[in-house]
């Protein structure tokens, strides 16, 4: 098809990351000082939810109206979330896990907007979240259970108490699964969230190439594609707009699971 090469290779180039102010790409982007398209729009995102949650806080009233009752709808399902993945300790993290919610969710909606990108469709960002959400998750696991106590958690209740032969057999083989796992966590975190945000705007410009192409082509054929194009172009975004919030819930519940097996690794 006469034109579909090179407007993906142009549509792959526009998701790459770039520096912001040089379409061209010649300046490096893996310079840290360097302004790139995809923090250009994560800066966008931080300022929203900065504002959001700064008028949300003076909006605070007995009979919240506006945005301040969309802030205490959302931040009351983000606690009861936490309270039933970590029992009573829960609210305490809610703040912590909102703000991550909130701040994942605002990036995934720019990224709906035409022409703008997500700060969770790099790699980079959705790994440093990652990252940070398991640096978290096992200071306060080994802040509430000890060194001892918290390491003791990789060895399932039911090996533990084995005899002596089940013990030493089966617990160290089981302790090193368990830390694999463990360490994988941060990268299945990263990995689900950018790939779905990335993969979404990449098909949505694939179906958008169909509809320019069918534009250009004459009789029956341009009228289909066309039609096709436009079909799934709309679908597809509305499944992108579902995508943009399922993704942001996942993430927060995660960390929410995550957080209260920490707190309550000497019950396993």
């Amino acid at each position: 098809m006469d034109g579909f090469a090179e407007k993906l290779a142009s549509k792959l180039h526009h998701y790459s990351v770039l520096p912001f102010s040089d379409v061209n790409g010649t300046v490096d982007a893996v310079d840290p000082f360097v302004l790139t398209n995809y923090t250009f729009f994560l800066v966008i995102a931080f300022v929203i939810t900065l504002v959001f949650f700064l008028v949300a806080a003076r909006r605070v009233s007995i009979v919240p109206q506006g945005i301040g009752q969309v802030a205490e709808a959302g931040y009351e399902f983000i606690r009861n979330l936490c309270v039933d993945n970590m029992g009573k300790d829960g609210a305490k993290y809610a703040p912590f896990i909102g703000t991550l919610f909130f701040f994942i969710l605002f990036n995934n909606v720019i990224g709906l907007v035409p022409g703008a990108l997500p700060g969770t469709g790099s790699i980079g960002v959705t790994a440093t979240w990652a990252l940070m959400v398991f640096i978290v998750y096992n200071a306060i696991g080994f802040k509430k259970n000890g060194v001892i106590g918290y390491l003791k958690s990789f060895v399932p209740s039911g090996v533990r108490e084995m005899g002596p032969g089940g013990r030493f057999t089966l617990g160290p083989f089981i302790f090193i699964l368990e830390i694999v796992g463990h360490f994988l966590r941060p990268l299945t975190l990263a990995v689900r969230l950018y790939a779905n945000m990335f993969a979404g705007g990449i098909i949505l410009g694939i179906f958008g190439i169909f509809m320019i192409l069918g534009v250009q082509q004459l009789g029956a054929l341009g009228i289909t594609m066309t039609g096709f194009g436009f079909m799934m172009l709309v679908i597809m975004y509305g499944f992108k707009v579902f995508v943009a919030f399922i993704q942001a819930y996942v993430f927060a519940i995660l960390t929410s699971v995550y957080i209260g097996g920490a707190l309550h690794a000497s019950e396993h």
